[in-house]
């Protein structure tokens, strides 16, 4: 049974190395602790729609927010920038979100879109209309329009209806500027540019003019793996889950109770100062 008491062989649980972390952060003058929301601060569910916080995030989130200036709070999602946003801002006010893996942000000053998400609209409308007319009668499949991407979630799908989504998306012949992306009980269609949630982590960390070792991130889905890769080995990185996953973070969270529970114990107690 999946409990936040476990440790994977793969990488060190955060807990053995929580005093370093918190010496190595505390070192700085500005920290930026950035996550990704399903899978790492929120439980996967059946119906992304349905998706919250993990119960114990809203209250570790808002005492983190009391410590800006020192501390600055930044999200990276798969999602929509609204949908992101709708869902976290009420308890991180003045956070950086980043939605559709990095093609949009905002926060703090920033608003941002990247070039491709515009020019790439006709083309993710006429995908629409293919997955519609291939998929639209398939049973527990939902065709969400991103704005800056499409989604095909099938977590909901009967067995025997795979074979006919896994078909219909391989047979498909994708314009020039457009590829997909497979991540976990989804298949993403976005611009093929060279940009990810990395690129997205590392333009806000130049806003704010931090070096990795000041960064801190969570993440749990292969797009994840971008950002971990990104920053340099003294960057604070976590995945969240549980063996056989593979990953290039450098510590290891077993379940978003786990990855809030890093959090809270690593900017609790004296030194981080606070409030504006």
């Amino acid at each position: 049974m999946t409990t936040s008491d476990s440790k994977s062989p793969l990488r060190p649980h955060w807990s053995g190395h929580l005093q370093e972390i918190r010496e190595q952060l505390l070192r700085y003058g500005r920290v930026l602790v950035a996550s990704d929301f399903d899978g790492t601060l929120s439980p996967i569910v059946e119906h992304p729609g349905d998706a919250s916080l993990e119960t114990t995030a809203p209250e570790v989130l808002a005492n983190i927010e009391r410590l800006a200036p020192r501390v600055q709070l930044a999200f990276l999602s798969g999602r929509s920038l609204d949908d992101l946003t709708a869902r976290l801002e009420q308890v991180a006010h003045n956070a950086i979100f980043a939605g559709n893996h990095g093609l949009e942000i905002r926060g703090l000053g920033t608003d941002w879109r990247h070039p491709s998400a515009t020019a790439n609209r006709r083309h993710l409308d006429e995908l629409l209309v293919r997955f519609r007319d291939l998929l639209g009668s398939i049973p527990g499949l939902e065709i969400e329009d991103k704005g800056a991407s499409i989604t095909l979630h099938y977590r909901r799908v009967r067995i025997s209806d795979l074979p006919v989504v896994i078909s219909s998306v391989g047979s498909i012949e994708l314009p020039e500027e457009l590829r997909v992306h497979e991540g976990k009980k989804v298949f993403e269609f976005r611009p093929k540019v060279n940009w990810n949630k990395g690129s997205a982590l590392r333009k806000v960390a130049r806003h704010l003019d931090l070096p990795d070792a000041a960064i801190v991130f969570l993440g749990d889905d292969a797009t994840d793996e971008d950002v971990f890769r990104e920053l340099n080995s003294e960057a604070i990185t976590v995945h969240v889950g549980l063996p056989p996953d593979v990953s290039a973070a450098k510590f290891n969270a077993v379940d978003p109770a786990d990855a809030v529970r890093f959090l809270g114990e690593v900017f609790a107690g004296a030194g981080w100062g606070g409030g504006k």
